[in-house]
This record gives structure tokens, C-alpha cells and sequence, in this order.
């Protein structure tokens, strides 16, 4: 019953990051159903004249008609967007490179600010060959909350990378590179699904911050915990940003087609197929996890293993059987989707308990997680 529970819950947290309507009624239910008299009739109260009636039941037939004919075009587009997918998705160096687009010098980065021997000197011509990190970094150290100033009140400008670093510090960055990258990577274009982009980011930010608590009751590595938890849907991502490319690409091949073969019925009717939420959300449960553990071993992280804690939880690893990183992700990462889920009033009580319990949570982490503000990065400080 908990495994099912479980199942159902991440089948229902796929179609609220997505932004699918989990009350949605089937496009094809029945219309034919006989109205009341009192329905039947004009605003003047007047009955319809029997070819009034005859020309509504056309025109509902007709709108039937072109939504099969919609929703199967939708079917012909995806089942090659489908095959398209499964092709570019063995290109290792297509996604890393080119569809992300992973900094060269990050997993570097990542891995210097792990060990104790850290410093900004290190990691400052590493960052710097990252340009738009540096122009993030800068931007953000300038920002209202974050601004620095004198001792007559005067704003201090942040000019340079050396002074944005160190006006953060190794902590914060620790944080704060991973997100901006996170941020970086964030699909633009998912019409009609617009809120898929917010979605990811607050399941990303939550994720890795319930990560990071985790690991803090735990004693456990606490930067790693988070860049786990912020980097494990580099594969949705991937998922998300291919099939929306595709779509549109299969669309433009069929509509050349039907130009070029003169059906114009077929060729007017392209215009208004749009992507299909639950094809994308079928491709995200089979493809995401998998695509996330090749996309981080290539990343060829020394110090942060965060490859072999993917690993386990593509292949199913039982969350009291998994090692350390790898549960804390499972827990963190089911803890925020339980959060969101209830934010949107999509859980109840019996199931989430149900839910959280499969995740063996350690004994405090769910009081903690309580009073834990997921959605933003809450740095710190020095007063001086």
C-alpha cells in the first residue's frame, strides 16, 4: 500500500510540475445527453425552431469531429517526437555541451570549495571563465537586499568579480553557484505549459534545501547534500527542453508535408496542435532519472560523488538500503514534493503520512524541515 501511495503521489507531483489539471475532463465525454425542457430554449423563452436545434447538434458534432482529428494529428506528431528523443538522448556530448551547457570549469569549481584547503584566490580564474556566472554574481551582490554601505550611508558598488566573491564567501557560494547555474539551465519556452519553469525552480530550491537540512541533522556533508538536491532534475530538464524543441521541429516537417502534398485540411489544422502535456510527463517518468545520473558522471566530479547517489535512485534502490547521499536526496526531495503537493491542496492526510513514512526520515528531521523556509537560500553573513 505505501509503495503504492508512493507511486500515486509521484505520478501526481509530475502533472502539478507540468501544470496538467488533475481534475481534467476527457475531451470526448458524452454530449448527447438529453436536455431539459426549461434548457432547451432562448433567452426570450421562446423553443428553438427544430432546424435551430438540428444546426447545434451539427456544430457540436463538427467541433467533435475536429478535435479527433486534432488529438490524432497530436498522436502522429508525438510518436515521432518519441523517436526523435530517443535518438539525440544518446548524445552524451550534445546534452552536456549543448543542450545544458555545463560550464567547463564548474564540476572544478564545485569540487575546490569542498575541501578545507578553499579559498576565493582558487576559485576566482576558475569562475572567470565563466562569463555570464561572473555578470550573475555581480548583478546579485548589487541587489537591494544584499548591497553594502558606507559609514555616511552611501552604497558601495560591487565591481569585480575578486570583490563579489568575497563579499559572499565560500559558505554562501557554495549555495549560491549551484542555484545560479540551476537557473541557468531552466527551460524558456513550454507554451502551453507556462508554468513549468517556476515549478522546477521552487521543486529544485526546496529539494536542495531540504537536503541541506537533512544532511545538517545527519552530519553529513552538507554541500553536497544541496548540490545533489538542486542538480537532480538536470534530466528533466534535458527531457523538458528536447521535447519542446522536437515538437515544434516534427510540426514544421509535417506542415511543409501537407503543403507540399495539397492537404489542406491537415496543413490548417497543424496550426492549432499544441504539445501534449501527458506525452511529456510519460517521457519525464521513463527518461529524467537516468538522463540526470549520465549527465552528472560526466561531469567527472573528484570530490562530490554525486553520480553514485543518482545511480541508486535510478535503479530503485530501497531508500533503508540506499547509502547516505543518496537517501538524503530520496528524503529530501520526497519532503518537498509533499510540501508543494500540499501547497496546492493535491495530498491528504492519511496519504502523506504514508508517503513520508516509506522515507525513513531521521528522528528531528521533520520538525526541523517544518520551521525551514524553502524557498530561498537564506545566506549568512559576517556583521563585519
Amino acid at each position: 500500500m505505501t509503495q503504492d501511495v508512493s507511486q500515486q503521489i509521484s505520478t501526481r507531483f509530475s502533472r502539478l510540475l507540468i501544470g496538467l489539471d488533475a481534475t481534467r475532463q476527457d475531451a470526448l465525454e458524452d454530449k448527447d445527453v438529453e436536455l431539459p425542457d426549461f434548457l432547451d430554449q432562448d433567452r426570450d423563452g421562446r423553443q428553438l425552431l427544430r432546424i435551430e436545434k438540428q444546426a447545434q447538434r451539427d456544430k457540436k458534432l463538427n467541433e467533435r469531429y475536429y478535435q479527433n482529428f486534432l488529438e490524432k494529428l497530436q498522436t502522429q506528431l508525438n510518436d515521432e517526437v518519441r523517436v526523435r528523443l530517443a535518438e539525440q538522448l544518446q548524445d552524451t556530448e550534445y546534452l552536456y555541451s549543448k543542450l545544458i551547457g555545463v560550464p567547463a570549469q564548474l564540476p572544478e569549481v564545485l569540487d575546490i570549495m569542498s575541501v578545507k584547503a578553499a579559498s576565493i584566490g582558487r576559485i576566482e580564474p576558475l569562475v572567470a571563465t565563466i562569463p555570464w556566472l561572473v555578470n550573475d554574481l555581480i548583478k546579485m551582490v548589487n541587489m537591494p537586499k544584499y548591497r553594502r554601505t558606507d559609514k555616511q550611508g552611501k552604497v558601495i558598488p560591487v565591481e569585480s568579480l575578486r570583490m563579489a566573491l568575497s563579499f559572499l564567501g565560500l559558505e554562501n557560494l557554495k549555495l549560491v553557484i549551484p542555484s545560479l547555474v540551476f537557473r541557468r539551465w531552466l527551460p524558456q519556452i513550454t507554451d502551453p505549459y507556462p508554468n513549468i519553469k517556476v515549478r522546477l525552480w521552487q521543486h529544485a530550491m526546496g529539494s536542495a534545501q531540504s537536503c541541506k537540512k537533512i544532511a545538517e541533522i545527519n552530519g553529513q556533508d552538507t554541500q553536497a547534500a544541496f548540490t545533489l538536491g538542486m542538480f537532480h532534475e538536470v534530466g528533466m530538464i534535458a527531457i523538458i527542453r528536447l521535447y519542446f524543441r522536437l515538437f515544434e521541429e516534427v510540426r514544421r516537417d509535417a506542415l511543409t508535408e501537407a503543403h507540399q502534398a495539397k492537404m489542406k485540411e491537415e496543413h490548417s489544422a497543424l496550426s492549432d496542435v499544441v504539445p501534449s502535456g501527458i506525452a511529456l510527463q510519460e517521457l519525464i517518468e521513463q527518461q529524467a532519472s537516468r538522463i540526470s545520473y549520465v549527465l552528472m558522471e560526466t561531469m567527472g566530479f573528484r570530490r562530490l560523488m554525486l553520480a553514485p547517489a543518482m545511480q541508486e535512485v535510478v535503479e530503485s534502490v530501497p531508500v533503508k538500503d540506499m547509502h547516505s547521499l543518496a537517501k538524503v536526496l530520496m528524503q529530501g526531495r520526497g519532503y518537498n514534493q509533499y510540501r508543494m503537493l500540499k501547497e496546492a491542496r493535491l495530498i491528504n492526510i492519511d496519504e502523506a503520512k504514508l508517503f513520508l513514512r516509506n522515507l525513513v526520515m531521521p528522528a528531528g528531521a521533520l520538525s526541523a524541515l517544518k520551521d525551514t523556509d524553502l524557498r530561498h537560500l537564506n545566506l549568512t553573513f559576517d556583521e563585519n
